[in-house]
Order: structure tokens, then C-alpha cells, then sequence
């Protein structure tokens, strides 16, 4: 069994060099069946889950069960994050953590380090504007600390960031800097009150609003005067470093799996009130 893995993994390697994420808030409930499903239809290197409630190691060996051969990454002080992974737990490096986030290098050979930050923020249902971006700024400032330990800026954050793309959280210089426009992400140099900040590219921007698939991945009716109704709350972020090996086509929403879907007639999710996100990105060598 583990020399066809093996093969296995060595036919994926040389059919398709992007590395691929799925991220998915199953908002604690037992939802095994379509995470199964949904790696058996998306296939990812990287699965991580958010309000992960039910048996970590359960799930592991339902997946082997069915023929998917995931590694457990282990946390240290973030318990609302889990973590599985194809790539052999001795080329991923822990470097900062916190609870609501952990942040691993990827040392693989053939390609260049990366650095993944996986989130799960705040929720606007619990805290101000004011907490959120507090939050984003603790956030950023850890991410440097680890791109300085790393000695790279090869850095990708995705998760549920509890945040849209244009909350104050998300592009405020000294917050998480993430612009929507990946060539002024690349060319711009940010100086703000004499001091240089990093930026982001968010390729999230692209999936708000009804002209793909759906217009976000939570849906919220707020009895206030201001609400958005969808909100684009699970999101990723690159820095320019990496961004010209997103591959755009692959960014998208997961609406079902297996045959089972994961929203109501009237298009509202349904098995969590999360939609999955997926993304694939060439890492260079």
C-alpha cells in the first residue's frame, strides 16, 4: 500500500506541479461524509479545517479507509485550526501560533520555502470593527516576525478571516495590507507616515458578487440598517512573491461534493454555514 502511495504521488507530482489548498469552517458539526467527499472530488495537498469539533484522528482513518493518504500536522496553541497534509510532516516547520492562527514553513526539495498562515479570526458577531482590526494588526505583525525568522517573503494567508475583502481589517496599511490589483501589489512600495508596509495581493476580491456562481461564502441577514446579506468571510492572500502562480481559474467556491450538496434551493449554505474555498498555486523552484 504505501509504495502505490508512493507512485501515486509521484504521477500527481509530474502531471501537475501547482500545489493545491482547500479550506473549509464546517462551523462544529459532524460533517465527515462531505469532507471525505469533498477531498475525493478536489484532491488537495493541503486540507485545513476550521471548528473542526469531532475526532481528529477518526477522520484520519476514514480517509485512509477511502484511499486518501493525509498526514495530521500537529498545532501547539491553536485548537481552532486543523491541519492535514500529503506532504511528510518532516518538510513542514513550525514557526509562530497563536489561537487563532498558526503559521508553518514548507520545506520541500525542488522548490522554494513557503510560508503558510492559516487563520480563523474574530467573528464580527462577537467583536467591533475596532476589535477585528486590532486583530489583523497583531496578525501582520506576527507574519513579518516569521518572514524575518524565515529569511523569505514567500507567504500565503488564507482562512476564515471573518472580514470582507474591503473591511478596514483587510486593507489598512498597518492591518493586513491586501489590495485587489496584483500588478500595483507588485510595483507599489507603501510608505505611510514614513513607513514602508508590505502589501498583499487578495484574489478573493473576484469571487463577491452573482456573476460567477455565487455571490459569497456566508450569508448573514442583519436586522440593522446595513446588511450585505453575503459576505466573502473565507479568503486568501499571497504576497507578490508568489502571486503570478495562482492559477485564477482554480480559486472558486465549492457549492457540492459527491453528489451531496452543500447548499438549499435557495442557494444558502446548508451542511455548514461556510462554504469550502480551493485554490491551486505554483510554487517556484
Amino acid at each position: 500500500m504505501e509504495l502505490r502511495f508512493l507512485l501515486e504521488q509521484l504521477r500527481d507530482t509530474l502531471r501537475e506541479a501547482y500545489v493545491k489548498f482547500l479550506f473549509w469552517n464546517v462551523g462544529g458539526r459532524t460533517v465527515d461524509k462531505e469532507i471525505i467527499a469533498l477531498v475525493a472530488d478536489e484532491r488537495p495537498d493541503f486540507l485545513v479545517l476550521a471548528e473542526y469539533k469531532t475526532s481528529t484522528i477518526d477522520l484520519l482513518r476514514s480517509m485512509v479507509a477511502a484511499g486518501i493518504h493525509f498526514y495530521l500536522i500537529p498545532s501547539i496553541a491553536c485548537d481552532r485550526i486543523t491541519i492535514y497534509s500529503n506532504i511528510v510532516p518532516n518538510h513542514i516547520h513550525h514557526r509562530r501560533e497563536a489561537s487563532r492562527f498558526t503559521i508553518k514553513e514548507i520545506r520541500s526539495t525542488g522548490t522554494k520555502p513557503i510560508l503558510l498562515c492559516l487563520v480563523h479570526l474574530l467573528s464580527k458577531l462577537h467583536a467591533s470593527d475596532d476589535d477585528q482590526l486590532y486583530g489583523a494588526i497583531s496578525l501582520k505583525n506576527a507574519i513579518e516576525k516569521a518572514e524575518t525568522e524565515a529569511g523569505h517573503k514567500n507567504t500565503i494567508v488564507f482562512g476564515d478571516f471573518n472580514m470582507n475583502p474591503f473591511d478596514k481589517g483587510m486593507l489598512f496599511a498597518a492591518a493586513l495590507n491586501a489590495i485587489s490589483c496584483l500588478r500595483t501589489a507588485e510595483r507599489e512600495s507603501r510608505m505611510v507616515q514614513g513607513q514602508v508596509q508590505n502589501l498583499f495581493y487578495n484574489p478573493t476580491w473576484n469571487l463577491l458578487g452573482d456573476f460567477i456562481e455565487g455571490p459569497g461564502t456566508y450569508f448573514h441577514k442583519s436586522p440593522s440598517s446595513l446588511s450585505l446579506y453575503w459576505n466573502m468571510l473565507d479568503q486568501v492572500i499571497m504576497r507578490p512573491e508568489l502571486a503570478r502562480g495562482l492559477d485564477r481559474d482554480s480559486l472558486k467556491i465549492i457549492r457540492a461534493a459527491g453528489g451531496t450538496s452543500f447548499i438549499t434551493d435557495e442557494g444558502l449554505p446548508s451542511v455548514s454555514d461556510h462554504l469550502p474555498i480551493v485554490f491551486s498555486i505554483d510554487i517556484p523552484c
